[in-house]
């Protein structure tokens, strides 16, 4: 370890270098009086004491000594590492690591580190004592030192790292195994982050570049025979060796079970497994997972599909049941570890990990967990990731490197029908894994953390290349630079070479230039029914075509249009897209269409357009009337109004039509497109979510018209919220005795839910009186009066009193009834 271990006997460099040493630690309490780690002691506080180090040899020059000069180099480290041990033993045996004095340590490794960046001792001298430093305290102590680390890591690793980085490794690492997992993890924290703060990540030291599986990570289980009654003995047995995965409690009650395959066995009985069978097999597979080189022997690998298959069907039937039966929270249950005698003292003194809790008694409160199912599903996702790594289609993706022969498994093969296993069962895992209600979001951050580690995966294969490339030169900085700019300048076209015509800019026909500049063809997108007929005249060509050439342009010249078809349908039509299976058959956005122009009939004439075209959004009680208003609008004034319908993830109620009363999606795709900050507000009402697309209203052919929203209170401020600008109308009822005959009309609301919403509707009527939150209040009482109040708000007619607030009788036999039509979101 150290370069030469003297006594001090014939040595006087050694005693002349200790009494250095104490001499700086000295001084170095006069300058930094507080006994505490911080502030670090640098160069400029030691420069007498470094000055006098030379004199120890009389070949030493001041600073770094030069490599012909290697003999004194070596006496001068061998003296400075015997003097430097002395003193740090003296200093450690003598003062525990929790008092003031314990200071002067830290003082000396701060000494250490100027000369070890000076070459004026070994450069892992520190961590040499730093070593020894952790094997001599307990837990508490080491946290103190890697206080001390932390601090200073910067500073001590920034020269020769080198040579330090297999001491830091080593040293780490059998911290670690001192430490406890389950108690200490966030010191294990500390550790890992020092480490991998402290080593460049293309740093080989830590790298399993030969392969090798931690084969003695054996998960124990019972694999005696059950009793003739059908339950396992109601013990768990404490392994021999420390292994915490079965602990004894002769005490303890049976468990009742989470899950009954009884009535799935009756109906499936070759396919789905009873528990007492499924138990072997399933964790026979934690032996495939730790050691899946195990899979190259074909008895093995059918045994691993066999087992694989097994418990998918039974984590499936699991889920099934628990859909059909209970809510899924009620089965998230987590199995706690059973203490037993002196548990916590075996947990501590061993190096052994928690692992599984694998008695037959906690089996099916354990498949019963979601996290436990997922946390085995990702296992066998990762192993079928490395057997799909032995099929000659990845093998080819490999085969221009140099190849690291001990993870390659170069003469392994995957047969052609075990990769469409295993590919297929990736696909199952997958689509099991994202059925559930985050599972989606759960397993994009599994797919991303797995495809990140194969990037590290095939730097190994590749045998660790150097991934630090070296900084860019001021020159060739410069000479990029100058190089961009030349390419960006813009050239003078030459005359007939695609030169554009200027003649807009003549300055003497300005009214002629700007009424070109506005044309909306200039900056409006087509309608989507030109495509329709365009893509249709494609196919019609493509039957008619003679040769490979002229097929080829007619299929890219449709590809084209069917892209900007895509791009403009997905602006009002993105559910409609699940219907599309081939790009080459886009019928589907056009049906729908088909279908609003076949319910419009021809054109009508269109209605005066209102100056202010600022979207309005329509609030009130639910039962009030705003959906018949909004109805009235948009029929009576042709054109001029765009009603932005909800995304919602509830089925679509008898009657109600996807695209005119909602668009009704799955709640992946509504999470996605949450997700993505699709929507101006969401919210949820029992099981289904709503959401307004803000893309919708922005929609660009949908901007010459006025949005119409429809939203409840709570909707409209967190669209107000979000930035969201609009013109706010609150729809009142005369009195809550005429709402309350409105709600009980629908005669499938229960009283619960009818007093709910009378509740609901005083407060947002009290509320619409006291605050000035709304542009406008309109007493819905006579629908014609009340939607002449309305245009004339919208269309900014005045008043005579100047306010726009209208009272009038009831109509109900011309009102639609929106406690029967309306969402719920907007009750």
């Amino acid at each position: 370890m150290s370069l030469a271990k003297l006594s001090e006997d014939g040595v006087p460099q050694v005693s002349t270098m200790a009494d250095l040493l104490a001499d700086a630690l000295v001084h170095a309490q006069t300058i930094k009086p507080a006994a505490t780690i911080e502030p670090p002691l640098t160069k400029s506080h030691f420069e007498a004491f470094i000055a006098r180090l030379p004199t120890i040899f009389a070949g030493a020059a001041s600073g770094p000594i030069s490599q012909g000069r290697d003999s004194e180099k070596a006496r001068l480290y061998a003296a400075v590492e015997t003097a430097a041990r002395k003193t740090f033993s003296s200093l450690v045996a003598s003062t525990p690591i929790g008092s003031p004095e314990f200071v002067r340590v830290w003082n000396l490794f701060d000494f250490l580190s100027v000369l070890s960046d000076n070459e004026q001792c070994d450069p892992a001298l520190l961590f040499w004592l730093v070593e020894e430093l952790l094997d001599s305290q307990t837990v508490d102590g080491c946290r103190k030192v890697f206080d001390f680390l932390e601090s200073r890591r910067e500073r001590i690793t920034a020269k020769n790292l080198k040579q330090k980085s297999l001491v830091i490794l080593r040293s780490c690492n059998d911290l670690l195994r001192r430490l406890s997992r389950a108690e200490d993890a966030a010191f294990c924290g500390r550790v890992y982050i020092f480490m991998f703060q402290s080593i460049p990540p293309g740093d080989r030291s830590s790298v399993n570049l030969r392969g090798e599986y931690h084969i003695e990570n054996v998960t124990a289980f019972e694999e005696t025979p059950v009793a003739s009654d059908g339950l396992a003995a109601d013990k768990m047995d404490v392994d021999a060796e420390g292994d915490t995965s079965k602990i004894e409690d002769k005490d303890a009650k049976p468990v009742a079970k989470a899950v009954s395959f009884e009535a799935r066995n009756k109906a499936e009985p070759d396919r789905i497994l009873d528990t007492d069978s499924l138990y072997p097999i399933f964790w026979s597979l934690q032996h495939f997972f730790s050691q899946p080189t195990t899979l190259f022997d074909l008895a093995e690998l059918a045994k691993f599909k066999s087992g694989i298959e097994a418990t998918m069907n039974a984590f499936e039937t699991v889920e099934k049941i628990q859909k059909t039966t209970k809510g899924p929270d009620e089965y998230k249950l987590i199995p706690q570890k059973r203490k037993g005698p002196g548990a916590n003292e075996d947990l501590r003194s061993t190096n052994n990990n928690p692992k599984y809790l694998t008695s037959r008694e906690l089996f099916e409160l354990e498949i019963g967990d979601l996290y436990f199912r997922r946390h085995i599903l990702i296992q066998a996702f990762i192993i079928l990731d490395f057997l799909l790594s032995l099929t000659p289609q990845a093998r080819a993706k490999i085969a221009n490197v140099q190849q690291n022969r001990s993870v390659v498994y170069a003469d392994k093969n995957l047969g052609e029908d075990d990769a469409k296993w295993a590919k297929a069962m990736k696909d199952r895992i997958t689509s099991y894994i994202q059925a559930d209600s985050d599972g989606f979001f759960f397993f994009r951050v599994v797919e991303s953390v797995i495809s990140r580690d194969k990037g590290w995966v095939r730097w190994k294969v590749e045998n660790c290349p150097p991934i630090e490339r070296p900084s860019v030169s001021p020159t060739e900085f410069n000479d990029a630079k100058a190089g961009a700019k030349r390419l960006a300048t813009s050239r003078r076209p030459k005359a007939g070479m695609n030169s554009l015509s200027l003649a807009f800019m003549d300055e003497s026909d300005t009214t002629r230039s700007l009424d070109k500049l506005k044309d909306p063809q200039r900056w409006r997108l087509p309608d989507l029914a030109d495509f329709k007929d365009k893509i249709a005249t494609d196919d019609l060509d493509l039957d008619f075509a003679n040769s490979e050439k002229e097929k080829t342009q007619l299929l890219e010249s449709k590809a084209s249009k069917t892209w900007r078809a895509l791009r403009i349908a997905r602006r009002s039509k993105l559910a409609t897209f699940d219907k599309i299976e081939d790009w080459r058959n886009v019928d589907a956005i056009f049906q729908e269409l088909e279908a609003e122009e076949t319910q419009q009939g021809q054109e009508a004439p269109k209605g005066q357009y209102p100056e202010n075209r600022k979207p309005i959004i329509l609030t009130g009680p639910s039962g009030v009337g705003k959906s018949t208003l909004i109805s009235l609008l948009i029929d009576r004034q042709k054109g001029q109004f765009n009603k932005i319908v909800q995304h919602t993830t509830r089925r679509p109620r008898d009657g109600e039509i996807n695209g005119q009363d909602f668009h009704f999606v799955d709640s992946k795709t509504f999470n996605t497109m949450l997700d993505g900050d699709y929507f101006l507000e969401s919210s949820t009402h029992g099981d289904a979510q709503y959401g307004t697309s803000q893309k919708l209203v922005n929609a660009p052919e949908a901007c010459d018209k006025v949005a119409l929203l429809h939203l409840d209170r709570e909707a409209t401020q967190m669209a107000q919220d979000n930035g969201f600008s609009a013109r706010l109308v609150f729809i009142a009822p005369p009195n809550l005795e005429v709402l309350e005959a409105r709600i009980r009309k629908n005669e499938a609301l229960s009283e619960e839910e009818i007093q709910r919403r009378l509740k609901s509707g005083q407060e947002e009527i009290e509320q619409s009186s006291s605050e000035g939150f709304y542009d406008v209040v309109i007493t819905n009482d006579d629908l014609e009066a009340s939607y002449k109040a309305l245009e004339d708000f919208i269309y900014e007619i005045p008043k005579a009193n100047g306010v726009h607030k209208e009272k009038v009788a009831d109509e109900d036999t011309t009102m639609k009834d929106e406690t029967n039509g309306d969402d719920i979101s907007s009750s």
